[in-house]
């Protein structure tokens, strides 16, 4: 049979046939092992010098900001305007709740406000008026005490003329010179303007008095603007409460933060919200980084600016830049919220992992967050390696 295998031409031979023949033959047995044994060789220097010039690990994956949006108010889900998966920009509608009690209480407060505003109008317009008449009052009893006091004078005047004549009328009647009835004509003429006299004293007192209840008056302006001062403080509370309700009026509709993807919505139209409670979960696409787990014993070599290397298992020939901007002091197991204290005695060294942030630079890769890569991080040495040896 080997011998009839032999016989066949070349051209008609299996390929494993070939390989038979190949392997038959111990010269080409031995260039096989020694090829097998080069690539081998150079296998294990590419590793050895990859693991020389880079830290790899695959326990790393695209993270991103993950925003909670929530509500700051209880109330019934009217509409949800968005689902997920979908793109939103900042300031787009996410869900709205019913809001008539704060449109009716925010009328309310409106009233009230517009209340105030026409009451500080009516006590202005009164205040002027007041003005006005005080000083139209003042300025009449000035002139009333003015003229008051000139009758006083004018009166005394009199009388001193009347007091002069009647005593000069007095001697002549008792010398015998003129008739009684002529010394009674000015007896009656000094009574008269003594009258005269008491009587425009009064009147100057009277016009006295006017002029100070027209004083009185005036004070009234003050009490009004006092009154004023009091109105516009309450005008100022009631706009505060005015602008607060429109901030509640506001909060009924739930509005995306950031420009991002709708990654979970927990509400749907007819329930009722909750305060504080998360409504939506979201992210922005764009801002997209690697959150990445270096060993312990590998994170001496990983520094702030190192390049990386980045594969990502959803797309693995696409070829991926980013540079370390961040390395935690603490590790995962010092971060959780359940640390394990090791309360049995027993102790199992496990080597730490130690959370490292990685800028992507821009890339026309879609990365999902959460999806898997590998990493490969340039090796450098500290700031404190680096830095020159003191002599």
């Amino acid at each position: 049979m080997d011998g009839d295998t032999q016989l066949l031409p070349e051209t008609q031979l299996t390929a494993r046939q070939r390989a038979a023949e190949l392997l038959s033959s111990p010269r080409n047995r031995q260039r096989i092992a020694i090829a097998a044994g080069l690539i081998f060789l150079l296998l294990a220097a590419r590793f050895v010098m990859d693991r020389a010039a880079y830290v790899s690990t695959s326990d790393a994956r695209i993270a991103a900001d993950m925003i909670a949006v929530s509500t700051d108010i209880s109330g019934r889900i009217t509409s949800v305007a968005v689902s997920e998966g979908d793109r939103v920009a900042a300031g787009d509608v996410l869900y709205t709740i019913d809001d008539r009690e704060a449109v009716f209480m925010l009328a309310q407060y409106e009233a009230e406000a517009n209340r105030l505003r026409a009451e500080i109008a009516r006590e202005e317009a009164r205040a002027g008026l007041a003005t006005s008449k005080a000083g139209s009052q003042v300025a009449a009893r000035q002139a009333g005490t003015r003229s008051a006091s000139a009758s006083v004078e004018a009166a005394r005047s009199n009388l001193e003329n009347a007091r002069q004549e009647h005593d000069r009328t007095k001697n002549l009647f008792e010398q015998g010179r003129i008739p009684k009835s002529t010394y009674d004509q000015a007896k009656n003429a000094l009574d008269t303007a003594t009258q005269d006299l008491l009587r425009a004293q009064a009147e100057r007192e009277t016009a006295a008095a006017d002029q100070r209840t027209a004083s009185i008056t005036g004070q009234e302006v003050r009490l009004i603007d006092y009154d004023l001062s009091v109105l516009q403080a309450e005008l100022e509370q009631a706009v505060a409460r005015v602008e607060a309700q429109k901030v509640v009026l506001d909060q009924h509709t739930i509005r995306a933060p950031v420009d991002g993807v709708i990654d979970e919505l927990f509400y749907d139209a007819g329930e009722h919200s909750l305060h504080g409670f998360r409504m939506a979960l979201m992210h922005d696409p764009d801002a997209v980084w690697v959150s990445a787990n270096i060993k312990e014993t590998d994170i001496r070599n990983v520094h702030p600016g190192a390049v990386v290397k980045v594969k990502a298992d959803s797309n693995p020939s696409a070829d991926i830049q980013g540079r370390v901007t961040r390395v935690r002091e603490t590790t995962l197991s010092e971060a959780a919220m359940m640390p394990n204290p090791n309360a049995n005695g027993v102790f199992t060294k496990i080597t730490q992992r130690i959370k490292v942030r990685i800028d992507l630079e821009p890339t026309d890769v879609h990365l999902r967050t959460g999806t898997m890569v590998s990493i490969r991080i340039r090796k450098s040495d500290g700031p404190a390696a680096s830095a020159p040896a003191a002599s």
